[in-house]
């Protein structure tokens, strides 16, 4: 009986969480491990989809979506991962993949390290594993928000980028000190408002007389940048409030006003006042108490 042609995927992921954890899957480890186990089973690689740096409880990754893409267009027909939990670390999606959506593509899924080969029939473990590896999501999860509790509780900074008016400490990133530049910027948003002029009115302003915006200000200055900040050189009436609504002004840290749902549902939700942490006097103010 003539064999079956795989055409096969090699899928590869790599999150954080695993490189803090010490994971010894390094993409470079997984990419010849799989290479190595396609060429002694007979299997046609027809391409290798690669995640780096992406979760486990994130089914967004564009790797893994370019893959499905391809399964849907009739390219590949056998997926190969180091273990299920490359695949995702969210038991509910893993299964939906391995036991509903692979078959019903005609699609051999194959966990080298967890002995999963769809090709044997259904495996009596892989269930159990995928809720261990969801499991390990939510602990390294529980783990993370206990750290960054103690440090803001102990008023350290732990934003990725500083706020408008501040630059991290070169010495110390948990700190903010001023930027004197954009303090000056900050100190006129308040006087202006003070003065009675209109959010919209202040950005006006800031645009008529050639002043960057937060964002363009970071790109002109050399400043990281996050990539979920709009692009925009101009200043709106927003961003004027951003600033006016934000007590870090005041020298003190106010630290979770919003969170992530939780370790599937990756959305953002504001945080109740009452639950937001208060440090007071950690960094040098750019407005005094009595002006915020």
């Amino acid at each position: 009986m003539k064999q079956p042609i795989y055409n096969t995927a090699l899928y590869l992921r790599l999150s954080r969480d695993d490189e803090q954890q010490g994971d010894s899957g390094s993409i470079q480890t997984q990419r010849m491990m799989l290479r190595d186990y396609a060429q002694t089973h007979g299997l046609n690689v027809v391409s290798e989809y690669v995640d780096d740096g992406w979760s486990g409880t994130n089914y967004d990754r564009p790797g893994f979506q370019k893959m499905i893409d391809d399964i849907e267009d009739g390219k590949i027909n056998c997926v190969v991962t180091k273990d299920l939990s490359r695949l995702g670390r969210n038991y509910i999606m893993t299964g939906q993949y391995t036991e509903i959506y692979f078959p019903s593509k005609g699609v051999r899924y194959i966990a080298v390290n967890d002995n999963v080969d769809t090709l044997n029939g259904e495996s009596e473990l892989a269930p159990f594993l995928n809720i261990l590896n969801d499991n390990y999501c939510y602990q390294t999860s529980k783990k993370i928000r206990q750290v960054f509790d103690y440090k803001r509780r102990n008023g350290q900074y732990i934003g990725s980028f500083a706020p408008y008016g501040y630059i991290k400490d070169p010495k110390d990133k948990h700190q903010l000190i001023v930027d004197a530049d954009a303090a000056e910027i900050v100190k006129r948003v308040y006087s202006m408002l003070l003065q009675g002029s209109s959010k919209r009115a202040i950005a006006l302003y800031l645009n008529e007389h050639g002043t960057p915006s937060p964002t363009a200000y970071r790109r002109k200055k050399g400043l990281p940048v996050s990539s979920a900040v709009a692009d925009d050189p101009m200043w709106g009436a927003r961003m004027i409030h951003e600033i006016l609504t934000n007590p870090i002004y005041t020298g003190d840290l106010v630290q979770g006003r919003r969170r992530v749902k939780s370790y599937k549902v990756h959305q953002i939700e504001a945080v109740p006042e009452e639950e937001w942490v208060r440090v007071p006097d950690t960094h040098e103010a750019i407005i005094t108490h009595e002006t915020f």
